[in-house]
Order: C-alpha cells, then sequence, then structure tokens
C-alpha cells in the first residue's frame, strides 16, 4: 500500500471513522465532520492502484493527492503530543546475581569490577519519541521534504537503537491515562534539546547528500556564466586594443562594469545552489518506562565509586548510561582518582626529555 494512503487510513481511525480491507481497496466510512474536512461522501473505497481504481466506485488515493496533502497540514498543525505509560511488571525483580551479572556484562569497566550492593527498587525511565518533517532547498528549482523521528532517554540523553525501540513499541500499554509527573519536567526539557541535536545532525548528513548530488548542476551554471562574461571581456578588449583613446576609455570603463556584473552573477548563483534545511516538529510522546534501579559499587582495589542502574524489563536490559564526565558512551574505567570512561581518563605523564646539546640549524634542500 502507498504510505501515504496508510497515513491517511491511520488519520481516518483516529479521527473517528472505520476502515475494513477488502479485495479491490479498503472500505473507508467517515464521521460527518471528517468527510465535510476532505469533501467526500460517507462511505468510499479507496486504493493506491491505478489499475484497481479505475473500476468505478473506487477513489485513487496515492501520495500527492489534495486529500492526503490537506490531512498531512492539519496533521502538522495541530501536532501529536501525549503521554504513554507502559503496564509495570507484575514479576518481582531479578535476583541479585542475576542483575550482577548482566550489569558486567552490559557496562565492562578497565581496571575495575561492578557489584550488586543492595535491593532494586522501583523506578520510572522517561523515553522522549520526538518526529519532525524536515525541508530541505537544494536550489531554487530542487526542494525535499522527508520525516525524521528519534527517541532519546531522558536521562542520559542517548538515542535509542533500533531493537529498544522495537521492544517498547511493543510492550503492553498501562490501562489508567498517563500523566508526567513534575519531577520528570526538567529531564523532558533537556531530552528535547538532546532530540533537536539529533534530528539537526541527520538532517545535514542528509543535506550534504542532497547537496552533493546537485553539484554537477552548481558546476555546470558556474562555467556557462564565466565563460560568457570572459567572451564579453574578450570582445571588449579587442575593440579598445583598437579604438581611439576617448573611445577606448569608455570601453574600459564597460569592461570593469561588465567585471562587477559577473561577480554579482556568479555569488547569486553560488546563493541559488546554497543548500539548507527547516526543521518543523510535530510529534512528542513522552514514555514512561517502569524498571528497577539497582544500586552497585565500581570497585577498583580498595577504592569505591557508588552508582546506580536501572534495569528496564520492557527492554530485558539496563538503560543505557553514559560517561559520568563527558557522557560518552565508551566503556568505564576505574581509575585512581575517580571513575570515567577510557576517552576522558587522564593519560600517563610524559617523563621529561634531558636537554642535549643545542645542534646548529640546518637549510632544508628544498628551501
Amino acid at each position: 500500500m502507498d504510505p501515504g494512503l496508510q497515513f491517511w487510513l491511520r488519520y481516518v481511525d483516529d479521527h473517528g471513522g472505520l476502515t475494513e480491507p477488502a479485495t479491490d481497496g479498503t472500505l473507508v466510512v467517515l464521521p460527518p465532520a471528517v468527510a465535510a474536512e476532505f469533501d467526500l461522501p460517507d462511505e468510499l473505497m479507496v486504493t493506491s492502484d491505478p489499475d484497481v481504481a479505475r473500476e468505478d466506485g473506487t477513489v485513487l488515493l496515492t501520495t500527492g493527492h489534495p486529500v492526503l496533502v490537506r490531512a498531512a497540514d492539519t496533521t502538522l498543525t495541530g501536532g501529536d503530543a501525549g503521554v504513554v505509560a507502559l503496564a509495570a511488571p507484575n514479576a518481582p525483580a531479578p535476583g541479585a546475581d542475576y542483575l550482577q551479572d548482566r550489569v558486567r556484562e552490559q557496562f565492562p569497566v578497565d581496571h575495575g569490577r561492578i557489584d550488586v550492593t543492595g535491593l532494586p527498587t522501583r523506578v520510572t525511565r522517561l523515553v522522549l519519541r520526538v518526529g519532525a518533517l524536515v525541508t530541505y532547498t537544494v536550489s531554487d528549482e530542487e526542494c525535499y521534504q522527508e520525516r525524521l523521528e528519534c527517541w532519546v532517554d531522558a536521562l542520559s540523553g542517548l538515542s535509542l537503537g533500533d531493537d529498544d525501540v522495537a521492544r517498547l513499541q511493543r510492550a503492553p500499554r498501562a490501562i489508567n491515562t498517563a500523566t508526567l509527573p513534575a519531577s520528570l519536567l526538567a529531564a523532558a526539557g533537556t531530552a528535547v534539546e538532546h532530540a533537536h541535536r539529533v534530528l539537526d545532525a541527520a538532517a545535514n548528513r542528509r543535506r550534504r547528500t542532497l547537496s552533493a548530488q546537485a553539484a554537477d548542476a552548481h558546476g555546470q551554471e558556474r562555467t556557462r556564466a564565466r565563460a560568457y562574461y570572459d567572451d564579453v571581456l574578450r570582445s571588449l578588449e579587442c575593440r579598445r586594443a583598437t579604438a581611439h583613446p576617448d573611445r577606448a576609455e569608455l570601453l574600459a570603463a564597460r569592461a570593469a562594469t561588465i567585471r562587477e556584473e559577473r561577480a554579482r552573477r556568479l555569488l547569486e548563483i553560488d546563493e541559488k545552489y546554497q543548500a539548507r534545511h527547516d526543521i518543523r516538529p510535530f510529534r512528542l510522546h513522552a514514555l514512561l518506562v517502569p524498571g528497577w534501579r539497582v544500586p552497585v559499587d565500581i570497585r577498583r582495589g580498595a577504592r569505591r565509586y557508588p552508582s546506580t542502574f536501572d534495569w528496564l524489563p520492557a527492554l530485558a536490559s539496563y538503560a543505557n548510561e553514559g560517561c559520568p564526565h563527558c557522557g560518552a558512551t565508551a566503556p568505564l574505567s576505574a581509575s585512581k582518582t575517580r571513575l570515567g570512561c577510557i576517552a576522558c581518563q587522564p593519560g600517563p605523564v610524559p617523563h621529561a626529555v634531558p636537554a642535549g646539546p643545542v645542534q646548529p640549524a640546518t637549510r632544508a634542500p628544498w628551501a
């Protein structure tokens, strides 16, 4: 099925309509308000297959159809925001040995070891799902749009992988309507900033790819413009060489004007192909994920660094945690002075090299 038609059918379902697959398309029953919004009958058969749409009574709805564009504009204008809570686990927390084995497996520590030191306590982990429509402008004639989405853990600021996102989408939801606890509001605001950076980075990568595809057209237009102005300047120079002094002065002034016009025209061409993008957020879902907070000690010899990790049954793993100093996801390292990742731990201080006799400077052979 065409993605545009899939989107419209979900739109109809969300607004109180009914949809039922059939052999020759999808039967749609619209509420009066939705039917009036799209100027459609209350009941119709829709399809994205042109061959099926040739039959009487079947409406062809594919990407770009005015009905789909209107539904998309309405969705973007109204936005899609809400709070969703996953069902709390019925089973008790896993045993200490299991939790300890899993935390050691998921978070290896260089020069150290993780030991579980107490009983787990219930905790709610906040995950944000942020979606946006990104518009890429590659040139005056080329414009593209795509939907970007990311899932961000509010506490660590790290993006979730595809496998974790799939598990959260399959996890059972709580029956009662959820509200965002006041204690998580600050974390939600910070997570939105993290999500924007993730989306902006993805949009920048996509924009560079699209810009590279338009590089040939950009270069060809610059080449044509340069060739045109070079021909005009050569013609003026030839005429000035044989012209009367008064006439030659006018031709020289004309050549200076042409050079200024050439610079302005080349700048216009560069601006025409200056790629840019615009991010328009339309979705913000706050997902409340229940779990168990496990107290641990990260030990190195007699030194210990108390910490906690959150076991999330919906993911069957611990929530990802970054370095306590730089936020990186590199493996942890327990040094003699602090706990951090191997990327930000201070390295060994190089030994001083005794100063030797000063040698006279020599001239390089290519100098």
